[in-house]
């Protein structure tokens, strides 16, 4: 008989794939926004008012963002962020207060081979036979029936990336939440992400997404400049709230055409200032990040230290320094079903767009 770890593979990223050099890149989230075309005009001596109202809106989501990042709220599951009784509230709270003494990541002194690579890279590979896949599929197919169902319900018209992913309720999903836990311990990745962390990961978020060619955020950028081009880091961004890690299985074959999902190795040790960070989560969070015609210009009225993204990508301009080493250190993880790629969201990544057939995946968050 096969052990469960038979079950499971781990791939190598390709040996021809560069290293992000993040000791001589300059920081992509630092954008020249006065020279750029999409943002320059609205730059150009913005008006008083613009400036006021762009103020206020960055200044005005600090205070929250700082007692989200004071009890990890990325760590907090998704069945008790979203509860808005007196009951769901107290369970915030009192999760909010455990998370306060929550360690940071520490890395080094990895002994598991997964771990190690992780470390490296920011990224690692997995792949389990159909035999280990097959408890997540049974597990899955109720919620990926229910999403399927709802994007249905807004086939023909635009569909946001939230509409794409169902957020599983581990009250109403148990049995899925304990199934892909099961899998990723036996696959190696939560002994593999607790090493990595320093501390003892578990299963905090459990996210089935379904996407097709009808999904369109990836393009959906300058929606009012009719002769845009996508640029070459086109998506690309870092989580600027940090503590987690996460886990894609992918439930479908992925090909170059179907959304692969792309990390930049070694990009997860690009160190921004606490400030830096700070400012681009905040932006990222307060809508400021967003690239239609009102978005951009309020960020762009913001004064320029405070104009940084951690969704930089889709302003990243090609002949940026950044691009190049972003691009040439990017891995595109194509893979059969089963693949499972756990990564480092401090890193630079992006999902894929869907060109042609469908792509299912479930996303997980760890922490």
């Amino acid at each position: 008989m096969r052990s469960k770890a038979d079950l499971f593979t781990f791939s190598p990223a390709p040996a021809d794939l560069a290293r992000f050099r993040v000791d001589r890149v300059p920081a992509p989230q630092r954008i020249s926004y006065a020279e750029h075309p999409a943002y320059a005009e609205f730059a150009r001596k913005p008006p008083m008012g613009v400036r006021a109202a762009a103020t206020a809106r960055f200044l005005g989501s600090l205070l929250p963002l700082a007692g989200k990042r004071l009890i990890n709220y990325e760590l907090i599951p998704n069945e008790v962020r979203m509860r808005r009784d007196i009951k769901g509230r107290l369970r915030l709270v009192a999760a909010g207060l455990r998370n306060i003494s929550v360690r940071p990541r520490r890395r080094g002194n990895a002994t598991l081979p997964a771990a190690r690579t992780l470390s490296t890279d920011g990224c690692v590979v997995a792949a389990a036979s159909p035999a280990a896949l097959a408890p997540v599929e049974a597990a899955a197919a109720g919620a990926f029936a229910k999403l399927q169902e709802a994007r249905a319900a807004r086939a023909g018209g635009k569909r946001h990336f939230e509409e794409s992913r169902f957020h599983a309720d581990r009250r109403e999903e148990a049995a899925l939440f304990a199934t892909v836990e099961a899998f990723l311990k036996d696959a190696g990745i939560m002994a593999a992400a607790s090493e990595y962390l320093g501390r003892q990961a578990s299963l905090v978020d459990v996210n089935p997404q379904i996407n097709d060619p009808s999904d369109s955020f990836w393009r959906d950028i300058f929606p009012d400049i009719s002769s845009k081009r996508l640029p070459k880091a086109a998506y690309f961004h870092r989580d600027a709230s940090g503590g987690d890690l996460k886990a894609i299985i992918y439930m479908s074959d992925v090909d170059a055409s179907n959304g692969p999902f792309g990390y930049v190795l070694g990009s997860h040790r690009l160190r921004l200032s606490r400030l830096d960070d700070f400012i681009c989560e905040a932006n990222d969070h307060n809508g400021l990040a967003h690239t239609d015609a009102k978005s951009r210009r309020h960020f762009a009225a913001l004064p320029t230290r405070f104009r940084q993204k951690g969704a930089f990508g889709n302003d990243l301009p090609d002949e940026h320094p950044a691009s190049d080493e972003i691009v040439k250190a990017a891995w595109s993880i194509t893979g059969p079903r089963g693949s499972i790629v756990l990564f480092d969201t401090k890193g630079i990544h992006r999902g894929g767009m869907v060109e042609r057939g469908e792509r299912r995946v479930i996303t997980c968050v760890l922490g």
